[in-house]
């Protein structure tokens, strides 16, 4: 069976994040000084990870009570609350976020214990909604993209259109949370494919395309990552890292 995951990512958020773009600019020609990297922790990896891919909210599912037939609606769909919960009758709604769908089974069959005889429960994803990554920059489609399996970079920028003209393809990148604070980057070259496109992406990564002929990160994405919820540090902490990596590349 596929197992889905939760993410916090919403509409109202990427809204903020765009209404962020007018105060590009003003951020640029502001930001203070950059303090050094806070992370050395290194999460990228090749390998597909199913982990990441569990329940949250706003995923349907279908769920099943064997030999019940006062459950048969369910097996139409059941969608998972803003809290992260599944509504079953007859007992309290089941917490199932972070659970993998075969867990959901076991925590309903559990719940359901208390109202029924052996019951066997069978959960399956109808509709994924709550796992996505954020495309930045110079992608043909920005914005929050939902995908429900392990996925290369590479396949992500696909996802969302590719790289548009004026592109740095050479220097694409994801952006990801490490902690409260801090940011770990993965720099992955779009224009020629090869391993380093192949690092897995991670819900609520940034996945972010520079344009050519912009030589500080700070100008470019600062204001975009604070939109989408990173705080100063973090933002500041992966302007640095970036802008020290080097601008010598057009591409």
């Amino acid at each position: 069976m596929t197992s889905i995951a939760r993410s916090q990512a919403s509409r109202p958020l990427w809204t903020a994040l765009l209404l962020a773009a007018g105060a590009w600019s003003v951020a640029a020609c502001a930001a203070p000084p950059l303090p050094e990297a806070t992370t050395d922790v290194v999460t990228a990896s090749t390998q597909p990870d199913w982990s990441a891919f569990t329940l949250g909210p706003s995923d349907l599912v279908s769920v099943r009570v064997v030999g019940r037939p006062e459950y048969a609606d369910l097996a139409a769909g059941l969608r998972v609350s803003p809290r992260g919960n599944l509504a079953i009758p007859r007992i309290a709604p089941v917490a199932v976020t972070g659970l993998s769908v075969e867990e959901a089974g076991e925590a309903i069959e559990e719940a359901l214990r208390a109202v029924l005889r052996r019951p066997e429960v069978s959960v399956s994803l109808v509709e994924l909604a709550s796992r996505r990554f954020h495309a930045l920059g110079m992608v043909g489609q920005p914005g929050p993209s939902v995908f429900d399996r392990p996925t290369t970079a590479l396949e992500a920028l696909a996802m969302v259109g590719g790289p548009t003209p004026g592109a740095r393809r050479t220097r694409a990148m994801l952006i990801r949370r490490q902690g409260a604070d801090d940011l770990e980057i993965i720099e992955f070259d779009a224009e020629t494919p090869g391993p380093s496109g192949l690092v897995q992406v991670m819900p609520d990564d940034v996945l972010f395309v520079p344009r050519s002929g912009v030589n500080k990160f700070s100008e470019e994405i600062a204001p975009y990552l604070q939109a989408v919820g990173l705080t100063l540090q973090q933002v500041t902490t992966v302007s640095l890292a970036v802008d020290r990596f080097g601008s010598g590349s057009s591409n």
